[in-house]
């Protein structure tokens, strides 16, 4: 039988880690280029030696070497010998970039070949320049041969009556390990054998524990405790076929082997003095932590201990979304149908129970409803990180000085939102880079650093998240806004001195419109900001611009945390029912009709002193038949808002509110004025979802 190890079963788990590693890699190197500190480096030099040993370990040499040469850079920098600078810095980004190349063509199938030589011999020069300068470095004296040492790993006592119950059963195998002092991805090795034992087994305990294996905090040795159904001679050869591995042993576990159960009596070093690292069990030690003790440090990783995080595919998740979903509206359906059961049999034992049932239902829904919406949250940080590296590279385009601040990176929201959200903040740092800083000599000569500052920050408000882009370059000139506008038809002049800031700064948004004296690469063709307005308002979210002339420009957005399951306020129209997200909701009325006034032909009511616009819900909703003329001396009036923007929606009833799962509607639908979606009510009908940013932005056009 052959021994040799597949590989292949190990390249998602490679592909994964590759991300991971990237992804430091390039943030730590765009922080080295501003803050370099032996720390950085260190982590830094930790990622790439990390990448080595696992492509080498597939068989990816490619990647392997090209990371080679990167590890010797880095070294360098480590030791001192050569000092970070923009040119290196750009060689490592560089490297990091074709790392990520090689990686998405092995995700395809296609291997790690491909011609980085151009990049090997740049990142080969930074290293040859520092020896051509230095004396040839001396031959290492060699290092005596270390003595064997016997294992040490200590058995907590919490674990040992576990492993006698187990062995009653079935017998418990001990699998002892010893890797090679200069082994890379240690966890690779300790997954490999874990992943063999798991095939036809199950795995009891482990030494040290598996968070301390997960995190390499650990130094060559490790155990596995573990009962299996495949024949010893079979899982023994998988098991010893793992790499870069000194030692293997692997016996069969006794309650009353005396090693196992209790700490060994201290033995002596080479020099005499008795070895206290022997006596002590081998807990790991974070850095900044106190020693751990056998007893609050458990090394079981028996099923129900197993996981502190497992990878799930997205896929599963948005039908976990749905299904989640679908029992929303078969819960809201049983209350109702309870309901009606109860008014008919008012002093029936049997609807009562009904009635207790239904509230237990919905209290379970409810909280499961929550883990699936929490177990779908990403830290906003992923979409974050993406932008040092595109804000650096623009600004040594456009030669301007620019430090990028983010803050709030681990609010979470939605992946539904996070795969959206990206372009829109892309477009918006793009604008900031080239229209909103000035360059270090306009910024001198304003009396400013030569060095400009954006700033993205993110938190959550309410059941939103709130992302401001703000920078302190030169302001938004609205007076070339507006003369644009004009330019473009979209403003008439004499009503350009009429509109206020706020209105004319929309005018940012429009189609084709830039304020850009000329094109560049950058940005300067009017596309970009209209897609953005769009995107967000596409996620039911808002955009708010603030901008002095001078001093800088700050744009605001105002997202929901999920797009699959919202609050709605339920309101009746012309005998149909609405919803309205009740995120757009800022209070509802009910307004006598001699309250109503007329100013430009347009209906209009007072409210605390703020004139609000009226838009009667039945004539934006035209395909539905007009009610007959209300002859109450009231209506309803829902107030609701876009940024500054407030305007009073009239129906006919208020309904109340109720949780909705969002439904798109169908391509063949078309393009239906005021609506973003539907949903199924509790009776089972379908209610069309109100798109209130919509309604507001064709009753401020048609202002």
């Amino acid at each position: 039988m052959s021994t040799e190890m597949d590989m292949s079963q190990y390249l998602d788990l490679f592909l994964q880690e590759a991300d991971e590693q990237l992804e430091i890699l390039e943030q730590e190197t765009l922080k080295l280029e501003k803050e370099p500190s032996h720390e950085r480096l260190q982590v830094i030099f930790r990622a790439a030696h990390t990448l080595k040993g696992s492509s080498r370990a597939m068989g990816f040499t490619g990647f392997a070497n090209l990371t080679h040469e990167m590890e010797n850079v880095l070294d360098l920098l480590r030791s001192d010998k050569l000092t970070v600078t923009t040119e290196i810095a750009d060689g490592l980004l560089a490297c990091i970039d074709a790392l990520g190349q090689i990686k998405e063509s092995i995700a395809s199938g296609d291997g790690d070949t491909g011609d980085y030589s151009d990049i090997v011999a740049k990142l080969a020069s930074f290293s040859n320049s520092q020896a051509s300068s230095k004396e040839p470095p001396k031959q290492p004296a060699a290092k005596p041969e270390k003595p064997k040492v016997e294992w040490r790993g200590v058995l907590p006592p919490e674990l040992i009556e576990p492993l006698k119950e187990a062995s009653r059963v079935q017998t418990v195998w001990h699998a002892k390990y010893r890797l090679v002092s200069d082994c890379v991805m240690k966890f690779v090795r300790a997954f490999m054998a874990i992943s063999v034992i798991q095939e036809g087994g199950e795995l009891l305990a482990c030494i040290p524990n598996r968070e301390e294996l997960e995190e390499e905090a650990f130094d060559t040795d490790f155990e596995l405790f573990f009962q299996t159904t495949v024949a010893e001679k079979d899982i023994r050869a998988k098991l010893a076929s793992i790499g870069e591995v000194e030692v293997f042993e692997m016996t069969e576990w006794r309650p009353d082997a005396p090693d196992e159960n209790l700490p060994e009596t201290p033995s002596e070093t080479s020099n005499g003095q008795p070895d206290q690292a022997a006596s002590k069990p081998q807990i790991a030690v974070q850095e900044g932590k106190e020693p751990a003790s056998p007893a609050s440090a458990p090394s079981t990783v028996r099923k129900a201990d197993s996981g502190q995080t497992v990878r799930v595919d997205v896929a599963r998740l948005d039908e976990l979304m749905n299904l989640v979903g679908e029992l929303v509206i078969d819960r809201t359906r049983v209350a109702q149908i309870g309901a009606q059961l109860a008014n008919k049999y008012e002093f029936d034992s049997n609807v009562e129970e009904l009635a207790e049932t239904v509230s237990h239902i919905a209290r379970i829904t409810g909280d499961l409803q929550d883990q699936i919406m929490k177990a779908r949250m990403l830290p906003i940080e992923t979409v974050l990180n993406r932008f040092p590296r595109m804000v650096r590279d623009l600004a040594q385009k456009v030669n301007k000085e620019i430090k990028l601040e983010l803050n709030g990176g681990d609010t979470e929201l939605d992946r539904s939102v996070i795969e959206v959200i990206g372009d829109p903040l892309l477009h918006i740092l793009r604008n900031s880079v080239d229209h909103g800083i000035e360059s270090p000599e306009e910024r001198v000569a304003a009396g400013k650093p030569s060095t400009g500052t954006i700033v993205v920050s993110a938190r959550h408000q309410e059941n939103h998240i709130v992302i401001e882009i703000t920078d302190d370059g030169r302001g938004i000139d609205l007076e070339r806004v507006k003369k644009k506008a004009i330019e473009k038809g979209l403003l008439a002049r004499d009503a350009a001195d009429r509109i206020s800031d706020k209105d004319a700064i929309q005018y940012i948004f429009a189609s084709g419109l830039s304020t850009a004296k000329q094109i560049s690469e950058v940005s300067g063709r009017g596309v970009g900001m209209d897609i953005v307005k769009s995107n967000i308002q596409k996620l039911g979210g808002l955009i708010d611009v603030e901008t002095v002339l001078g001093q800088g420009t700050k744009f605001s957005l105002r997202l929901p945390l999920t797009l699959a399951i919202i609050r709605g306020l339920l309101v009746r129209i012309s005998e149909v029912v609405y919803v309205i997200p009740l995120g757009s909701v800022i209070e509802t009325l009910l307004v006598p009709k001699s309250s109503i006034q007329t100013v430009h032909k347009r209906e209009v009511i007072v409210i605390r002193g703020v004139t609000t616009p009226l838009v009667r819900m039945n004539q934006v909703f035209q395909t539905v038949k007009a009610a007959p003329e209300n002859d109450d001396d009231e209506f309803y009036v829902v107030i609701v808002g876009l940024a500054e923007k407030r305007i009073g929606l009239v129906v006919d009833h208020l309904i109340g509110e109720q949780e909705v799962v969002i439904k798109s509607l169908s391509r063949f639908c078309g393009d239906v004025q005021g609506v973003s979606g539907a949903t199924i009510l509790g009776d089972g009908n379908v209610a069309l979802i109100a798109d209130v940013n919509g309604i507001i932005e064709e009753k401020r056009n048609a202002a």
